[in-house]
């Protein structure tokens, strides 16, 4: 069963199973002196830390942006066919703080934050729920309340910390914490009680709703990127501003530091505890609806169609080329050619209608024949194409993928590589997926961090992974032919489409502009404008 997450006058309501709280007598409003005591209640307080997650891939205010493919552009890896949506600000290193590219994640992810802070606070008090059922949900809390602080401090680095429900703006404005400390005290403490002590189910999801295979996911990638950077430089000092200054020198990955090594054990107990619970599955089943929380599917973001849609369906296909019933096809969701070239021709990811496609027909919106449609300048990308969507409703629920287990295949060989551990369990997470894709497989003592980064490129494309890959292991990928023809240091790296070289500053996003504007206390990240008037 799939949910659809939503706030109604503040108070969450959990699509067909809302009966008994809608006995609940509404006030109107919900805030944390509300009384609540029903179960259903405390399944609806749960259920709002759900709700800023459908904003992933939400729109701007330009025609054909998408947040979701914000995260891409930034990769330099990326396609638009229209240039409204700013991919040339980001090819030009004339973005900033102002744009709705880093406003929104910044208050998507806040939003999230807020949620759980007052599900948090009011599910002790709701007295109709049993010890296990209060353990369950706030396990659930706990991990999204992670999640979110995840998502901003690999995006912004260091941030505001907020574990309480603000109810005096005297004292909204707030320095922003060192990364580490938001690591240390908020995202690996919510993680570890959602695994360790919670009455979490430990089994895949079937509706969207976290459990304990989501939390340790989660966890794993957590441990993962902590090994690396920013978390092992800035853990070296907590007193410097890192952000903000811009200090950012060390390059070795994997770190090798004895604080990187245990986090690595760390992230190795939750991928082996994952590993074998799924199955590679069909390739179509990342662009099947039927499919949502269904196969390799560990933590999705839910959508309904009509209802809730994924919005970022319509960016990926060709510009007005008329082969959607949807009123808009956008063209700016599209991975570059240099990146589409670096695919080994034999890789069954780049057949056509696997990862990509290069010609459909026209739908039937504007040609009752369906006739073919002119073929395709570049190709485009396959794997969201939502049959039913795209030439039916002009609707799409399919779900995107946060954590899936090609995923965790790929991390179980990355964290066994960087431990050093030439065994056949270093190479048969990422063999697993290369044998899918009809590749060769390599041999225990063969992999390369080139190798590992290649592999998730080509696997998990447009599933804004990248970005933090290269953030973490402070790295990038040079485009090649039928290959990536290597792997140099994300610093004075040049995309190919890009004009300048990667310095310090790109390492982290910018601040958004409104919490520069409202919070006082709040500085920019190094390079980035605008800057607080105190910088």
């Amino acid at each position: 069963m799939k949910h659809i997450y939503l706030i109604l006058f503040g108070l969450a309501l959990m699509l067909g199973s809302c009966d008994e709280f809608l006995q609940e007598t509404p006030t109107g409003s919900l805030t944390d002196e509300s009384q609540i005591t029903s179960t259903s209640g405390g399944e609806a307080l749960a259920t709002g830390a759900y709700r800023a997650l459908p904003e992933w891939t939400g729109g701007s205010v330009w025609w054909g942006g998408n947040r979701a493919n914000a995260l891409e552009y930034a990769t330099g890896k990326a396609y638009s066919q229209y240039q409204g949506a700013e991919l040339w600000k980001f090819e030009q290193n004339s973005e900033s703080g102002d744009s709705e590219y880093f406003v929104h994640p910044w208050n998507m992810w806040y939003k999230g934050v807020r949620d759980c802070n007052l599900a948090l606070k009011m599910l002790p008090g709701v007295t109709e729920l049993n010890e296990d059922q209060l353990s369950g949900l706030l396990g659930e809390v706990r991990t999204l309340r992670a999640f979110y602080y995840f998502c901003l401090v690999r995006h912004y680095g260091d941030v505001v910390y907020n574990t309480e429900i603000v109810t005096d703006l005297a004292d909204a404005p707030r320095e922003r914490s060192s990364l580490v400390k938001i690591y240390d005290e908020i995202i690996v403490p919510d993680l570890e009680f959602a695994v360790n002590e919670s009455a979490l189910a430990d089994e895949q999801s079937s509706d969207g709703r976290v459990t304990k295979h989501t939390a340790r996911a989660i966890l794993a990638d957590v441990y993962l990127t902590m090994s690396g950077y920013p978390y092992q430089e800035a853990a070296t000092d907590t007193t410097k501003a890192w952000c903000e200054d811009g200090l950012w020198n060390m390059t070795g990955y994997p770190v090798g530091s004895s604080s990187s090594t245990a986090l690595l054990q760390k992230a190795k107990t939750q991928l082996d505890f994952l590993y074998g619970k799924y199955q590679l599955g069909s390739f179509d089943d990342i662009r099947n609806p039927a499919m949502d929380n269904k196969g390799e599917a560990i933590f999705q973001i839910q959508y309904i169609a009509g209802l809730r849609n994924n919005d970022i369906i319509s960016t990926t296909l060709p510009l007005a080329s008329q082969i959607s019933m949807f009123g808009d096809e956008n063209g700016t969701g599209v991975p570059s050619v240099a990146y589409y070239e670096s695919y080994n021709p034999a890789d069954k990811r780049i057949q056509d209608r696997v990862y990509f496609f290069e010609d459909d027909t026209k739908s039937l919106k504007y040609d009752q024949n369906e006739s073919p449609a002119a073929k395709f300048a570049v190709k485009f990308l396959y794997k969201y194409y939502d049959t039913e969507a795209i030439k039916v409703s002009g609707n799409s629920g399919l779900n995107f993928n946060i954590y899936r287990y090609s995923d965790i295949l790929l991390m179980h060989s990355e964290v066994y590589w960087a431990l050093g551990i030439n065994s056949e369990d270093e190479v048969k997470g990422i063999n697993q997926i290369r044998t899918r894709a009809g590749l060769p497989t390599f041999q225990p003592g063969e992999l390369t961090l080139l190798d590992i980064m290649s592999e998730r490129a080509y696997e998990l494309i447009w599933e804004n992974k990248m970005l933090f890959d290269m953030r973490r292991t402070r790295t990038a990928l040079i485009d090649g032919a039928g290959e990536f023809a290597g792997l140099e240091s994300f610093v004075g790296h040049q995309p190919t489409s890009f004009n300048f070289e990667f310095s310090a500053k790109h390492l982290l996003a910018p601040v958004s502009s409104t919490e520069i504007d409202n919070n006082r206390m709040c500085s920019q990240n190094y390079g980035w404008m605008p800057q607080q008037v105190a910088q």
